[in-house]
């Protein structure tokens, strides 16, 4: 690797930590479901993963890093250094029974460096965020025994960035095991502002939790080379876990002059059990890879919120693939790669039996940088969240991802004559 790369890479890396606490925990998410739990819950894969719909817990890290399994560094080339960042924009459309709201949204979305210690044990780390909130819902109330209005608006803001160090290591050539060791850290923030009584004052309460705490979550593959095909299966699993959080709770008055204020520790925000489970076949220029995650929300309790959490499914397939021989002498085109990929969530959010869910449809391609080595890959999701039944709110989305993963070959020795 040449002096010049390896140093554009420490300077891009090291400008990316500095700037990614602002840029991950800004505001990425317009909707009015964000309000519960802890936000919009992120997919967490990275460019290619996200051109094939967001799947690939059984496929190795090759030119890219796939941070969907901890076990998938494991696979990385031992001369090559990763580093990979993506940035993310969303037009969306958000409706209901009376009115709608569109509008568009950008974000830095992710980065990560990862490299081989060793020829069997790999790692990785980076940030990227693993929920976001965003919402201003207005909500008419009575005062109880009389027939007399007044107006709740709830307007929320933050979520939570991940920052991850993985681990990984390969045992008897065809099984790699991994580790996410993550530590979560963001404000969640709900103002409530009353206003529209003559018995009820003006006032706004806000409820701030500053989360500090520690995440684990595991990963195994397992490949298989069959007639030179590669077979291949993975698993990921993370136990519930309770983060430790700083609870503020501000009232303020008309004038905004702090009446009251508490503040106290406290572990109620809770990530649940979750599981994943993946095939993979790679063939030649062909892949293709099918997930189902699962994550165990029934039974979980946040003490605001009265609705219940129901358990959340995510079935997706994507697949990948070079139509034409890559060669030196070719169109440009015929050398990029083609992804397209489907998704379906169940979501842990339910409405009067009505359980919320996703439709996901992506299409993709990388695109060569730097002699073929490193890659350009850009995406387009369109999807629908939620519906309009029952009093609901529907959004539809364009999802755009634009990702770098930038490889240089960083640890060949030299040969001195």
């Amino acid at each position: 690797m040449s002096r010049n790369h390896y140093f554009r890479i420490v300077y891009i890396f090291t400008v990316s930590i500095l700037f990614s606490p602002y840029f991950l925990s800004a505001q990425n998410t317009v909707s009015p479901y964000s309000i519960f739990g802890p936000g919009e819950i992120k997919n967490g894969g990275y460019g290619a993963n996200l051109g094939m719909g967001g799947t690939g817990i059984a496929l190795s890290s090759d030119n890219h890093l796939n941070a969907l399994n901890p076990a998938s560094y494991a696979g990385m080339d031992s001369l090559k250094l990763i580093f990979e960042f993506g940035l993310e924009g969303k037009t969306y459309n958000i409706s209901n029974s009376n009115q709608s709201l569109s509008g568009f949204e950008a974000n830095l979305a992710y980065f990560a460096l990862g490299f081989k210690y060793t020829p069997w044990m790999a790692g990785s780390f980076g940030m990227a965020p693993f929920s976001s909130v965003g919402y201003s819902i207005n909500r008419e109330n009575y005062i109880d025994g009389m027939n007399e209005q007044y107006t709740s608006n709830y307007i929320g803001n933050g979520g939570i960035t991940r920052f991850y160090f993985a681990n990984a290591i390969k045992l008897l050539k065809k099984l790699s095991l991994g580790v996410n060791t993550s530590y979560l850290f963001g404000p969640l923030v709900q103002e409530e502002h009353l206003t529209g009584s003559s018995i009820v004052p003006a006032i706004m309460i806000e409820r701030k939790d500053f989360l500090r705490s520690f995440y684990f979550d595991f990963g195994l593959q397992y490949q298989h080379n069959i007639k030179n095909t590669l077979y291949s299966i993975g698993a990921t699993y993370a136990p519930k876990q309770s983060l430790n959080s700083k609870h503020i709770v501000t009232l303020y008055d008309s004038d905004y002059t702090i009446v009251q204020g508490q503040e106290y520790k406290t572990d109620y925000l809770t990530i649940p059990q979750t599981f994943g489970v993946g095939l993979g076949l790679t063939k030649a220029r062909l892949k293709l890879a099918v997930d189902y995650n699962f994550q165990q929300w029934s039974g979980v309790e946040y003490p605001i919120q009265a609705e219940e959490f129901t358990d959340a499914h995510r079935f997706s397939i994507g697949i990948e693939g070079n139509p034409w021989e890559v060669r030196a002498v070719n169109a440009g085109f015929k050398n990029w790669t083609y992804r397209m990929g489907f998704s379906h969530e169940s979501s842990y959010l339910k409405f009067d039996g009505v359980t919320l869910g996703s439709n996901e449809f992506t299409i993709g391609a990388g695109i060569p940088l730097y002699g073929a080595i490193s890659n350009m890959d850009i995406s387009i999701t369109r999807g629908k969240y939620g519906t309009t039944a029952s009093h609901l709110s529907a959004e539809k989305y364009l999802m755009f991802n634009v990702g770098f993963s930038l490889n240089e070959i960083a640890f060949l020795k030299r040969v001195i004559d």
